[in-house]
C-alpha cells in the first residue's frame, strides 16, 4: 500500500466521521426548530390572554368610579 493510498484512506474515514457530525447536527438543528415554533404559538396565545385582561381591567377601572359615583 503506498502512501497515497494510506492518505486517501484516512481522508475517507474523516469525511465519513463529518458526515455522521453534520447529520447529528441537522437533527439538532431540527428540534430546535420545532421548539421553537411551538414556542412561537405559545407566545402569540399568551399575548392573547394578557391583552384581553388588559382591555378589562382598563374597563373595569372606567366603570367603577360611574358606577360608585352615581346618585339615582
Amino acid at each position: 500500500m503506498t502512501s497515497l493510498e494510506r492518505d486517501v484512506g484516512a481522508l475517507e474515514a474523516r469525511m465519513q466521521t463529518v458526515e455522521q457530525e453534520i447529520h447529528a447536527m441537522r437533527e439538532d438543528v431540527r428540534e430546535i426548530r420545532d421548539t421553537l415554533v411551538t414556542a412561537r404559538g405559545g407566545w402569540k396565545t399568551l399575548t392573547l390572554v394578557i391583552g384581553m385582561s388588559v382591555s378589562v381591567g382598563a374597563l373595569v377601572a372606567k366603570l367603577t368610579p360611574m358606577f360608585l359615583l352615581a346618585k339615582p
